[in-house]
């Protein structure tokens, strides 16, 4: 899937997002997260434990925000799959760059990653009037 310059500048400036995941009983389960992400092909990477309730139900479907602020009134908006992972030497290297402190949980047994695919995406910058779709 290709996204937009702002929306893959956006990805890279920030560093929380927020994970909602469909749930076995028909409901829903989101939780605020760090996150990491590659590009080709755009991948959002979340370190979690194998024991939350976000894990109980994978693979299926999820819904990923990013952008809180309310200065910079940009949001990207993104719908897909979310997967647990096992091959994470590269995944390793993207997250913890990004994100340091998260590697003293590396070799927890219970430390997972989730790699979540967008399928669809929304990119809002109220501020400026952009507003951009794939579709």
């Amino acid at each position: 899937m290709v996204m937009d310059s702002k929306a893959l500048k956006l990805l890279g400036k920030e560093r929380v997002c927020v994970l909602a995941v469909c749930m076995a009983n028909g409901g829903c389960h989101g939780a605020a997260m760090h996150f990491s992400h590659q590009v080709d092909p755009l991948i959002i990477y979340i370190q979690t434990e194998s024991t939350s309730i976000k894990c109980k139900n994978l693979p299926t479907k999820a819904s990923v925000v990013v952008g809180f602020s309310e200065e910079s009134m940009q949001t990207l908006q993104m719908d897909g799959d979310i997967r647990q992972i096992t091959d994470l030497e590269e995944v390793y290297k993207i997250h913890y760059a990004k994100h340091p402190g998260a590697e003293k949980y590396k070799n927890d047994p219970t430390t997972v990653f989730l790699a979540f695919t967008p399928t669809w995406w929304r990119y809002s910058d109220y501020k400026n009037g952009v507003f951009l779709e794939n579709k």
